[in-house]
């Protein structure tokens, strides 16, 4: 049977059920000792090695020599976002979306949780084939 459930909906429940599946899990937020504008924000679950890693990188230039370029670029900061391909899957199972959305949400409920921004999300480690459902 198919039901039809708003946009807001969809984001309520896995809002939820992404709340409880880190129910009592404390962040943990570490510094880069040789960037403090640098950090990541880890989650892991409790029983198992699935995590939710956020990294952020400050303002500053980048290492264009790497790329040829003499003259370094600005940039404003950089957030990324790895989530364990067991969560992408769970909820994939739970609710019958792409993965691409999942992901989708899955930034959003972190973003709005530890307010940062995201600039990019993905699946991390990677995989070599996603699963069909």
């Amino acid at each position: 049977m198919r039901y039809i459930i708003t946009q807001s909906q969809l984001h309520q429940v896995v809002y939820r059920y992404l709340d409880s599946m880190f129910k009592g899990v404390k962040e943990n937020k570490i510094t880069n000792p040789h960037n403090p504008n640098a950090y990541r924000i880890e989650l892991i679950t409790p029983k198992r090695a699935d995590t939710i890693k956020y990294y952020y990188f400050g303002e500053g230039l980048m290492d264009d020599e790497y790329y040829g370029v003499n003259t370094p670029t600005k940039h404003f900061g950089h957030g990324y976002l790895h989530i364990h391909p067991n969560i992408v899957d769970e909820l994939r199972q739970l609710i019958k979306i792409r993965e691409t959305k999942v992901i989708d949400i899955v930034a959003d409920w972190f973003s709005e949780k530890f307010q940062v921004d995201i600039d990019e999300a993905l699946i991390y480690p990677k995989r070599k084939n996603t699963p069909v459902y």
